[in-house]
């Protein structure tokens, strides 16, 4: 967890005025990042438990640092510079909200079978 609470202080004073972080201290997730651009839901990054049955339960949060960082950047490749919007072309050719929108329906889908599980 410790992990996660660094990573998104160290992110939200980095790209400050840039991109908007928010934290959410109310949900259910362990760790959940969003990602937003053009007022679209473009990926969603969530952080999974792993539970072991020994003799003491014990808990591996499983942190994907990289792929934030990588659904950070394209939400800056997304980032209007001059109030136009971003590129068609590049929205497509980064998988963005068009090409994107398809997987992360299956990967919603598919996290929420594994909280169903847990």
């Amino acid at each position: 967890m410790l992990k996660n609470i660094e990573l998104f202080d160290k992110l939200s004073l980095r790209f400050n005025g840039r991109v908007l972080f928010i934290k959410d201290v109310i949900g259910d997730e362990i760790c959940c990042w969003s990602f937003y651009g053009q007022g679209r839901k473009i990926a969603e990054v969530c952080c999974t438990s792993i539970v072991y049955a020994t003799e003491k339960k014990q808990t591996k949060v499983e942190f994907p640092e990289a792929r934030i960082y990588e659904e950070t950047l394209n939400i800056l490749l997304y980032e209007s510079q001059d109030g136009r919007g971003p590129d068609n072309a590049l929205l497509e050719a980064t998988g963005g909200a068009a090409g994107r929108s398809h997987h992360l329906e299956e990967d919603e889908e598919r996290e929420r079978i594994e909280r169903v599980r847990r």
